[in-house]
């Protein structure tokens, strides 16, 4: 697929250390040995060394230049928990409840992302989103001027690619939220294609053609992001966002040509539920959840995920990495 491989080509020129805290899945080993071949990334996996050698070792992989650290050996578990117990302390963390904290790799982890030795973490094989979101929310936090993180998905299918969002992290997001989704999205989006990206709002309605609450919400946030001159069209619905001709009949007033390739959605239901439909009834790829605004690379992956999305979402970790400014 083109347009992920372009991506793949963009890590390659400068790969980046990501760490994983599930080295004893089975998925994770088999794509760190795609992820070391093509150059994607420098690899590090967190887990007891010997039990995961030797699960390498029976599945056959070739995993020369792996990096395997035993987070509970570490001769940096002592120095983390100080710093987590720094981190945490205003919030009643002790430095006994740092170290049981960082028993999890998630937490392990993140605390080499946060020291800044490595630069990216995936997590989320056998973890949920909200024990990857949690771990990200209390370490990495979120960038400068960023009030909520997001989770997006890229759903790719032969060379057409969309990015939604939020499909991970906030219920009910508010017209601030909303518009600040948007942002983050435009920045995900032209960060890994290179391109202008154009955001539609999801709703019900199309321009004025419905009336209630959810619509108001997402009509307020259309106004919030054109203000902060954020490239939005709404509020939309999907098929007119989509659909040249069905925008042609529905808003004629906005320039149909001009491709939608972000779709944010006006809550975690209709995002989540959405794109598990497109994905599995569409035949879609879809790689993520992608966490937006965090001050560093944290990613998540569906518990469903493959090997292969596994691949994609470090490739994209790495790009995230690669625009990290200094």
């Amino acid at each position: 697929m083109e347009v992920l491989d372009n991506i793949i080509k963009k890590a390659r020129k400068n790969p980046k250390k990501i760490v994983f805290s599930e080295a004893f899945d089975e998925r994770i080993l088999k794509a760190s040995e795609i992820i070391l071949k093509k150059g994607i990334a420098r690899v590090t996996l967190l887990g007891d060394v010997k039990k995961v050698l030797k699960k390498i070792d029976d599945l056959g992989l070739n995993l020369r230049g792996v990096e395997i650290i035993n987070n509970l050996k570490s001769e940096k578990f002592n120095l983390y928990a100080k710093k987590l117990f720094e981190l945490r302390n205003d919030k009643g963390v002790s430095l006994d409840d740092a170290k049981k904290m960082l028993k999890n790799e998630l937490y392990f982890g993140a605390m080499m992302l946060y020291c800044n030795d490595a630069n990216g973490l995936i997590g989320g094989a056998s973890h949920s989103t909200s024990e990857a979101v949690r771990a990200a929310f209390q370490i990495i936090k979120t960038k400068k001027n960023v009030k909520k993180v997001s989770g997006a998905m890229l759903m790719a299918k032969d060379e057409k690619v969309l990015l939604f969002a939020d499909c991970a992290v906030i219920p009910d997001p508010s017209s601030e939220d909303l518009a600040e989704i948007a942002g983050l999205s435009i920045e995900t989006f032209e960060n890994l294609f290179n391109k202008k990206a154009r955001v539609g709002m999801l709703s019900y309605s199309t321009v004025g053609s419905g009336k209630g609450e959810d619509v108001d919400r997402v009509r307020k946030a259309v106004k919030i992001a054109k203000k902060s001159g954020l490239n939005v069209v709404g509020e939309i619905q999907a098929d007119a966002a989509l659909i040249e001709d069905v925008c042609e009949k529905k808003c004629p007033s906005i320039n149909c040509r001009e491709k939608i390739n972000v779709l944010v959605f006006p809550s975690l239901n209709s995002g989540n539920i959405s794109y598990k439909l497109v994905e599995r009834l569409g035949n879609v790829r879809a790689i993520g959840p992608i966490l937006q605004g965090l001050a560093k690379p944290m990613n998540d992956l569906s518990r469903g995920c493959s090997v292969q999305d596994i691949v994609d979402l470090t490739a994209i970790t790495v790009v995230q990495a690669q625009n990290i400014k200094k």
